[in-house]
């Protein structure tokens, strides 16, 4: 007689009290205010490398990165070859080393605290603060609702009683055990996400063979979008503090080194893995849309007990980026922006930041398909938002450059262009209005249009100062 299918509530309810339990071990560790922002600096490497992958990879890259593997066919593969090379070894390499050791150097707890000591401004450090808050305030109500809206679905409850229950877990763990419990819950993440998505692409690759790389396109995608996205989900990670942080959390730059290539693998596995299941699905299922291509292909290949970890996987992605999210988002309003070294403040902060995300998330959710789908395009741009700011001034901070002025002017400049681009997108679709082809190309290259903005106006502040020193 087989055995009874596993249930998923049964499982999605294990992870949550799990990353509760943590949060709960590790309370004492977190009491001070170096132990609630980096953990003491005294994560092992494996540690790293997992908490930065769970981080880096929320649930987007499961279910929407396989969507789009099983819409636009092979050209997708970029993304996850980008995010592989520079989002994950490239990172490690050319910034998480030099912002370990300056980090320890300098004592910095936070990015914008390390790129105000490098530039030599305290204000820069309100300023970044400010603006970091902002954006992953923003992005946070996205990954919120996402959050909701997978724990709905588990367990089969209202939206309203979804929410509830992701703010409680959620504001718990991280206000008590600060980044202690978001490393320790990574780990638990990571485990979760490369394990079903290694094992799917494994099975689905053996099944389908050579094969699943000739899938036809169902929608040909423009190579411009697809290097837009690729840089998007890659280069971006040098500027979000909430995965530059994680560079904190070790002791050496030595442990960074060895953490590079577990990073890396990490990456290949979910990232790569994702894609490669979605161009799969052509062969061995039968999706009813694109966003159904991973779930459809575990239901063919491991059946309710690959499902019911799945759902467990999908939340762990979503969550992993979401306690991520709310404690830099905190620690940027509380100790970069108001300048407050309370630990008390911090995690009150951390708590309140997760339970209003949540309830914005099911305000949103809430309010006609068109006008919900629209907001999420501004939500969305916080991710834009704080690379745009952070990206052109960290590297120049880290790689010996150092100018105040020209760091400001770069990070209003990227932060003003990523928004203007997210309101001018969600003004045309609450309009009803075909943008000309100008603003569609703006719309597909907003990233790169972003940085680049950025970098100019780093030059440009640069080079007026040297002039106006001579």
């Amino acid at each position: 007689m087989p055995p009874p299918p596993l249930d998923t509530s049964g499982v999605v309810a294990a992870y949550l009290a799990a990353s509760l339990a943590i949060g709960v071990a590790v309370k004492d560790k977190a009491s001070s205010l170096k132990g609630f922002l980096v953990a003491h600096r005294s994560m092992r490497d494996w540690m790293l490398a997992f908490t930065f992958g769970a981080t880096y990879f929320s649930s987007v890259v499961m279910i929407v990165g396989s969507s789009w593997a099983y819409a636009w066919g092979p050209l997708s593969l970029v993304i996850p070859l980008a995010n592989i090379a520079i989002g994950a070894l490239l990172a490690f390499i050319v910034v998480g080393e030099r912002v370990n050791k300056l980090g320890r150097m300098l004592d910095a707890l936070t990015i914008p605290e390390l790129v105000a000591r490098l530039h030599g401004d305290k204000g820069l450090q309100r300023l970044l603060g400010i603006t970091v808050s902002i954006g992953l305030l923003l992005y946070l109500v996205t990954v919120a609702s996402g959050v909701a809206v997978v724990l709905s679905s588990a367990l089969h409850i209202g939206l309203g009683v979804s929410a509830a229950i992701i703010a409680a877990v959620l504001a718990g763990y991280v206000a008590l055990g600060g980044m202690y419990s978001v490393v320790l819950t990574d780990v638990l993440q990571g485990v979760i996400m490369a394990s079903i998505v290694g094992a799917v692409a494994f099975l689905a690759l053996g099944k389908a063979g050579p094969a699943s790389l000739d899938a036809v396109a169902a929608k040909p995608p423009s190579p411009l979008l697809i290097i837009d996205l690729a840089l998007l989900t890659s280069l971006a990670v040098w500027g979000l503090p909430q995965l530059l942080n994680r560079f904190y959390t070790v002791p050496s730059t030595r442990a960074v080194r060895r953490a590079t290539g577990l990073a890396t693998l990490f990456a290949f596995i979910v990232a790569l893995g994702s894609f490669l299941a979605g161009l799969a699905a052509h062969q061995l299922a039968s999706p009813s849309k694109p966003i159904d291509a991973l779930p459809s292909l575990v239901a063919r290949l491991l059946g309710e007990p690959g499902l019911a970890v799945l759902a467990a996987a999908v939340l762990a992605a979503a969550m992993s980026t979401a306690d991520s999210v709310a404690l830099t988002a905190a620690s940027a309003l509380v100790y970069d922006a108001a300048g407050s070294r309370d630990p008390g403040r911090l995690r009150l902060a951390s708590a309140g930041v997760v339970v209003a995300a949540t309830l914005a998330a099911i305000a949103v959710l809430s309010l006609p398909k068109t006008i919900y789908m629209a907001l999420t395009g501004v939500f969305k741009a916080g991710w834009s938002i704080t690379a745009g700011a952070l990206l052109v001034p960290v590297l120049a901070a880290v790689l010996g450059h150092r100018d105040p002025v020209a760091a400001r002017a770069s990070a209003l400049a990227g932060a003003a262009t990523a928004l203007a681009i997210a309101v001018a997108r969600v003004g045309t679709s609450i309009a009803h209005v075909r943008p000309p082809a100008l603003l569609l190309n703006v719309f597909m290259l907003s990233f790169t249009i972003t940085i680049t903005v950025s970098a100019i106006a780093y030059i440009v502040a640069s080079l007026a100062r040297r002039a106006a020193e001579a």
